[in-house]
């Protein structure tokens, strides 16, 4: 089943692995999906809105087709490049009677336990899973009453709207994709309407820094990221780590700088509950209440220096994400690497790189505290790029 919005299948079979017999597919590369984005922070109503509408026409397709994903959630969004897609590797015929393993679970509509697919339990499943990367938590719903889930508070319209619709316990009650489509295309303002799905989901929302790594969101200031690279893979062995080189944050990387030049992140604003009487860390003014959170800032970023044979090998882009803990002092004290990547060669550029950051300590009530941060590397034969995100406070 081919569509732009489906990861592709290139090919399956069976084989034999020390003679236990084997069922493979090989697929798209997928480095990372939503279900790993979501326990970090919930989605804006921005990124939702940019996220949804591919998985909508993937949806469509199938359905049209005659066919049911049947396993919609976090974990089966993923993102190509600059495509947001679905898994399709668990694609059945609508109406075929399928036999359950285990328990119902929340991603389960009600009539599942006759153990027929169709394409609203696909509706359901996309409630959930909306409600879900809006709020971090699930609904709560008890099967065996005749009642729908209860959601969880903060969910924005015209998701909440959306959301309702989709977990009627009547199938037939249920939005269809096209009443779906039109509700998100009505609430969404003429300004904020791009001409293609944007960027992905991955930084701290409360900083507004693209969340490169699922689904870029156009040219506004919203990109996250799931970037899932098609096919990535580095054809070198590891040469050995060359130094690696301090420099300041920058805007952005002007035309004709350096491959080693980075995105800075961008200054963080704060929200209105955080103004009060405590001075700012950062010296600009900006007071706190007692007891409110200031968060920290980059004051120095390192960049890997990647040695030109290394960075021809690559194709697309290689994700290397670092766990730093910083000091009340805003020196780095540990770090650890939260997700290699492909290679050992740029997963250790990346580690040695995060050591060497300085940061602006976070604060809680006016004192400087010890805080963590997640750096996402990005590199490719032009550049790498760095996108840092505040994890804790």
């Amino acid at each position: 089943m081919a569509h732009p919005g489906l990861l592709r299948l290139f090919e399956s079979g069976r084989c034999e692995l020390e003679g236990v017999a084997l069922l493979y597919v090989v697929m798209e590369y997928a480095e990372e999906n939503l279900s790993q984005i979501v326990p970090e922070r919930t989605l804006t109503s921005a990124e939702a809105q940019q996220m949804l509408p591919p998985i909508l026409k993937a949806l469509s397709h199938l359905h049209g087709s005659g066919l049911v994903h049947g396993r919609v959630k976090p974990s089966n969004i993923l993102a190509i490049t600059d495509q947001v897609k679905v898994s399709s590797d668990t694609l059945r015929t609508a109406g075929e009677t399928v036999a359950r393993q285990g328990k119902l679970g929340i991603y389960d509509p009600p009539e599942a336990a006759a153990g027929k697919l169709s394409p609203t339990a696909d509706i359901w499943a996309l409630g959930i899973t909306l409600v879900e990367v809006l709020t971090q938590r699930l609904p709560v719903w008890n099967r065996a009453q005749a009642a729908p889930p209860a959601l969880p508070e903060g969910i924005p319209e015209p998701f909440q709207q959306i959301v309702r619709h989709c977990l009627e316990l009547d199938p037939a009650q249920r939005s269809t994709i096209s009443q779906i489509a039109a509700l998100l295309q009505s609430a969404q303002p003429v300004s904020a309407r791009p001409a293609m799905p944007g960027s992905a989901l991955s930084m701290d929302k409360k900083t507004a820094v693209p969340w490169r790594y699922v689904l870029p969101l156009t040219a506004a200031a919203v990109v996250v990221a799931l970037i899932l690279m098609a096919g990535n893979r580095t054809r070198n062995s590891s040469p050995p780590a060359p130094p690696v080189e301090a420099q300041p944050p920058a805007v952005a990387p002007p035309s004709g700088v350096s491959p080693e030049t980075s995105r800075a992140p961008r200054k963080a604003k704060p929200s209105p509950s955080t103004h009060a009487k405590t001075p700012s860390a950062d010296g600009t003014g900006e007071q706190l209440p007692q007891g409110a959170v200031l968060k920290g800032a980059v004051l120095q970023q390192v960049l890997p220096r990647v040695a030109p044979s290394a960075r021809k090998t690559i194709e697309g882009k290689i994700r290397v994400v670092v766990r730093v803990e910083v000091d009340p002092s805003g020196n780095v004290t540990d770090a650890k690497l939260s997700s290699a990547g492909p290679s050992k060669y740029f997963a250790r550029l990346a580690l040695e790189a995060a050591r060497g950051w300085k940061f602006a300590p976070a604060q809680v009530r006016g004192q400087a505290v010890a805080s963590h941060w997640a750096l996402r590397f990005g590199f490719r034969r032009t550049d790498t790029e760095v996108v840092p995100t505040q994890t804790d406070p």
